[in-house]
């Protein structure tokens, strides 16, 4: 058994690309193809892996490496540094050993090579002034940061921000000394890798493969954040929707026959703009791979590259993301003529999906905000009513946005209930992209996982979870194997550090659709590879750090994506949740006489909302006014100390216009003691005040609360954990805001 411990390197110096490859999958990159990793191996005769190769026996390689041990159940005591940084030796000796092995690395490139910076230079006086200043500058640095936010505490129960894994904490810093650039493989031949390995992880955990010649037919990767990954899926989804009319346009410019598309098959030069729109998605990209093939086999004269190359440039010439919205459009008129198209997503979207369409030139006018319910998920019969009226008028719909972990409130959308309309309405003929927005929800998904990669039951996540989740937030969970898209932020609940985004796509094809050369980043006439990665080439950002995706991989190769790593850190939080409501209607019962605290609704995930009302009132300005006065007590003074303030939560407000209005004067009534008339548009509020009258608003002044923090529960002084202690702050701070409105 000698031969485990051959390394990469001694695999690679006796010619060994496929045993070298085979070792990298086996130890560190699961999810990646043979030809993938190999790709990107230093320069050596590139083989076509499998079993039976000259290059190495696969199946003895195989068994000599045998499988990779199981990772033992993470230890959340080990994962974090801890509120008071209870593992700072810990962190101490491993960014130690990071340093020190960087500069091993440093010194031993080329050891030949004589020193630029002599001990002289270092005793010089311009040399010690510079150090001095530096000293100084960083001091003053070092201070200013103690006035920044504490995420690490279980006192901060805010934003959706918290600690960073250790895991992460030492990946990124370890890996920031090399300053990859994830642009392309040959800034980053090691992160790339990671990278891509990061997203099958992310795609597997949501269903959308298992093995990796499955997941090779997926595509993801890491994005600064939540923000540019919805961006992206737009960008994508609206190349996807109007790809088939470019597909027409091109096969008649080249001349290629026979090609045809939709449930009946029809000719592609019988279909009209509406049809070629409502194909879905895989039946777009299989139309123009149909072209592809077409336009090869009827040039055998040309070589195979050759004639990629001319039919892709011949698409580019009539794709809507090359012509530009106006050109494409204009040259569409009589029964091809077509509608602007829409985007549908919930109230509570991120503000992204405002931005996002702007920028992709779909409009953000076009963005049709559909209601939510009573427990602040997408109204799915909402939905109905205007896909129903997109039919109707013919006006085509790019894309439908459910989001799992909403901003303010947690909430998981009905995916199930889409992925059902998506089906119906196809068949229909009305075709949409789906995507789900999981920038905060979609880690959750780990607690669904078994170690072994299967979906869990309900009862059984239920017995892990103290009754979470709920039969709807399940479904939903284990709807998102359908989605054509997914968002998901290891930079939140994969507790990561900035930036660390990711965009998923289950259809790997689709990238294609907005790919981008630049010969100095991607290689231009430069041979490649089978395999050969270069992300830069499919996304909308150019330059982005390897160390995001380095500090995602190790933290994910600690504490992996199931039931036994994530799903043990976010268990927790979510048992934290379940307990933080339960709590709060005992705790109301006992300052009833005085003040009206009410959750909104049972979490979806692990944040709360609540609000606050003195007992008695019902007039609504008057609750709004009471909010603030105590958000005041609980929030960031920039002018004063933060160590002043016993816990730190975050706010926001629930207006007429941008919520559903009988859902929110519904929860007034019955939970709050306003009377639900007092809410009311900004208008009717405007025409109110001038009128003189007295207790209305448009808005709804809310708590959240964000339970990230998996030691909220520990004990904080003696047998008190930090909710009794946030119980016990705030009566004092209720009383202070109750005489700060009373004196007004």
């Amino acid at each position: 058994m000698n031969d485990l411990q051959l390394t990469r390197r001694q695999f690679l110096q006796t010619g060994s690309v496929g045993a070298a490859a085979l070792l990298l999958q086996n130890r560190l990159f699961p999810n990646l193809t043979l030809n993938e990793i190999a790709a990107v191996l230093p320069t050596l005769p590139q083989p076509t892996l499998g079993s039976g190769t000259a290059d190495f026996d696969i199946d003895r390689v195989s068994a000599l490496l045998g499988a990779p041990a199981a990772p033992a159940p993470v230890d959340l005591r080990a994962f974090f540094l801890g509120p008071k940084a209870e593992n700072a030796d810990l962190v101490e000796q491993l960014l130690l050993r990071v340093y020190r092995d960087y500069v091993f690395w440093r010194r031993n490139f080329h050891p030949e090579d004589e020193a630029a910076i002599e001990p002289e230079d270092q005793r010089s006086l311009t040399y010690e002034n510079c150090v001095s200043r530096f000293q100084r500058e960083l001091f003053i640095l070092l201070g200013e940061l103690k006035s920044d936010i504490p995420f690490y505490s279980p006192r901060y129960i805010g934003h959706m921000t918290a600690d960073v894994s250790l895991p992460a904490l030492v990946g990124y810093i370890a890996t920031m000394l090399y300053n990859p650039n994830n642009v392309s493989w040959e800034a980053s031949p090691v992160t790339t890798l990671l990278e891509l390995e990061v997203g099958r992880e992310l795609s597997k955990l949501f269903g959308f493969g298992i093995t990796p010649d499955e997941l090779a037919n997926t595509w993801g990767h890491i994005t600064s954040g939540g923000t540019l990954a919805n961006v992206e899926s737009i960008w994508v989804a609206k190349a996807v929707k109007f790809l088939p009319i470019a597909v027409r346009a091109a096969a008649a410019d080249l001349n290629v026959k026979g090609l045809s598309a939709g449930q009946a098959k029809k000719e592609l030069a019988r279909l009209t703009a509406w049809e070629l729109v409502n194909l879905p998605l895989a039946q777009a990209l299989d139309l123009k791979e149909q072209l592809v093939v077409n336009y090869v086999k009827g040039h055998p004269e040309l070589p195979t590259d050759e004639a990629l190359v001319q039919v892709n440039e011949r698409l580019k010439q009539h794709d809507i993301l090359s012509l530009g919205d106006h050109a494409f459009f204009s040259r569409l008129n009589g029964e091809d003529a077509l509608q602007p198209g829409i985007m549908c997503a919930p109230q509570t979207m991120h503000y992204s999906w405002v931005k996002g369409p702007g920028a992709i030139g779909v409009g953000s006018r076009q963005v049709v905000p559909i209601p939510i319910g009573a427990k602040y998920r997408m109204d799915t019969s909402r939905l109905r009513q205007e896909l129903e009226r997109s039919l109707k008028e013919r006006r085509p719909v790019i894309a439908v946005v459910g989001v799992v972990g909403t901003t303010e409130e947690g909430a998981v959308d009905p995916m199930h209930e889409l992925v059902a309309l998506r089906d119906e309405f196809a068949k229909r003929g009305l075709s949409f992209s789906l995507h789900c927005d999981a920038a905060y929800g979609g880690y959750i998904g780990a607690c669904f996982r078994s170690a072994t990669g299967n979906f869990r039951s309900r009862d059984e996540v239920q017995r892990a979870y103290a009754g979470w989740p709920s039969e709807e937030v399940y479904r939903s969970y284990a709807a998102l194997k359908e989605m054509d898209s997914i968002t998901v932020d290891p930079h939140k609940l994969g507790f990561v550090p900035y930036p660390a985004g990711a965009i998923l796509f289950r259809d790997g094809r689709v990238k294609e659709l907005v790919a981008q050369e630049a010969a100095y980043a991607l290689g231009g006439r430069t041979a490649r590879q089978p395999g050969e990665i270069y992300i830069g080439k499919y996304i909308l950002e150019g330059s982005k750090p390897g160390a995001a995706s380095a500090a995602t991989f190790l933290s994910h190769r600690v504490a992996p994506l199931d039931e036994n790593g994530y799903g043990a850190v976010l268990g927790q939080t979510l048992r934290i949740a379940g307990s933080f409501h339960e709590r709060i209607l005992k705790f109301a019962r006992t300052i009833r006489d005085e003040f009206i605290f009410e959750p909104l609704t049972l979490p979806d995930t692990n944040i709360l909302n609540y609000a606050f009302n003195l007992a008695g009132n019902d007039q609504l300005d008057v609750m709004n006014r009471f909010g603030l006065a105590l958000y005041q007590e609980l929030s960031i003074d920039p002018a004063s100390p933060i160590q002043n303030r016993r816990f730190i939560v975050s706010h926001t407000e629930f207006s007429y216009e941008t919520y559903n209005p009988e859902a929110l004067r519904t929860f007034l009534s019955e939970k709050m003691g306003v009377k639900g008339s007092y809410l009311v548009s900004a208008t009717e509020l405007s025409r109110q005040q001038t009128a003189g009258q007295k207790g209305y608003d448009n808005v709804i002044v809310v708590f959240r609360t964000t339970l990230m923090n998996p030691f909220t529960l520990e004990h904080a002084q003696g047998e008190q954990d930090y909710i009794d202690l946030f119980f016990e702050a705030l009566v004092p701070l209720l009383r202070k805001a109750r005489s700060a409105v009373q004196t007004k």
